[in-house]
């Protein structure tokens, strides 16, 4: 994984799926989602405190696996606050949701994967609560909620 800067507060974490970084200040960012799994978590918590920065919140744009993966860990061990859009707070708190959804029912366990199957987080809803300067807007197509920062 590797930082780039793309802006004056923005960053990004090259990645499958990347992760964006806004600054909202000297010390604390946003993410704008954590990748698939805890190791991508870790990863981006490790980048993170390389730079002197400290997670304030992680901005889901929707709850597939690969988007929200490293949720867990890093609010586990920053105690950040996830917002998500409406189905996607479902999703992220359900992630059992995701896989059952595709397959129609219960998902089998060879379903039941990191690529499909992230662990659950805590999220609150996207309202008036985003870090000054940003916005977003709903994408809704690839998933359910899907929104754009």
């Amino acid at each position: 994984m590797e930082l780039i800067k793309i802006g004056e507060k923005t960053y990004y974490i090259k990645n499958p799926t990347n992760i964006g970084i806004y600054k909202i200040d000297n010390e604390n960012v946003y993410l704008i989602d954590t990748g698939n799994d805890k190791d991508a978590g870790k990863k981006i918590l490790k980048i993170i405190q390389e730079q002197g920065w400290k997670v304030k919140g992680i901005i889901t744009t929707h709850s597939n696996a690969d988007h929200i993966g490293g949720n867990k860990v890093i609010q586990d061990r920053t105690n950040c606050k996830i917002l998500a859009n409406n189905i996607e707070k479902s999703f992220t708190e359900n992630p059992i949701l995701e896989p059952s959804f595709l397959y129609g029912g219960y998902p089998f366990k060879d379903i039941r994967n990191k690529f499909l199957l992230a662990k659950e987080s805590t999220a609150i809803q996207i309202e008036n609560n985003l870090p000054e300067g940003l916005e977003y807007f709903n994408l809704k197509g690839h998933f359910f909620d899907m929104c754009r920062h």
